[in-house]
């Protein structure tokens, strides 16, 4: 198996799988219930969409006790679409937010040891692994290498956006 990699410049790289098998998460069915909803927010970087995070007990307790995120954290995302008036533009509430309507994908990060070593090292995240699924659960077997991007700058908050909320300060 390979997976294509789209570098700087533009330029495309095949990596070859024989480092690690791509690892597929399984959405935890039960993440409405047994983790804790942390953060409702405008989506960063993505002005038509809303989010609502969740975590672990795993997470939670890490970040409050010593400020990490350990091994067997989870942190899943709704993303939701929002409402736009007639002409397609984003409707705000007086508030000055957006109004979440239908949910269109559930990502996921979960993060388990050794689990960069099939990355190269621009894409290395401290081990987190991504997976985008539908509405309904099912995984959709999306190229997470924008989550990976966007996400591998973030060394000072466990390479997360919402860390912060999730209990770690600032």
């Amino acid at each position: 198996m390979r997976r294509i990699i789209t570098a700087f410049f533009g330029l495309t790289i095949f990596v070859s799988q024989s480092m690690a098998a791509d690892i597929a998460l399984e959405l935890p069915r039960n993440y409405k219930s047994d983790y804790d909803n942390y953060l409702i927010s405008d989506r960063l970087l993505q002005e038509d969409q809303v989010i609502s995070l969740f975590a672990n007990d795993i997470a939670r307790n890490g970040a409050k006790t010593n400020g990490k995120l350990p091994y067997g954290s989870i942190l899943i995302g709704e993303i939701y679409k929002v409402q736009k008036d007639a002409n397609g533009n984003v409707v705000q509430s007086r508030l000055g937010r957006r109004i979440p309507t239908d949910l269109s994908a559930i990502v996921m990060m979960e993060r388990r040891k050794g689990w960069d070593a099939q990355y190269p090292e621009e894409l290395k995240v401290g081990d987190w692994e991504f997976e985008v699924f539908s509405p309904a659960g099912e995984n959709l077997g999306k190229d997470t290498t924008a989550c990976r991007e966007c996400h591998h700058p973030l060394t000072d908050t466990e390479f997360t956006h919402s860390y912060a909320h999730i209990g770690g300060g600032n």
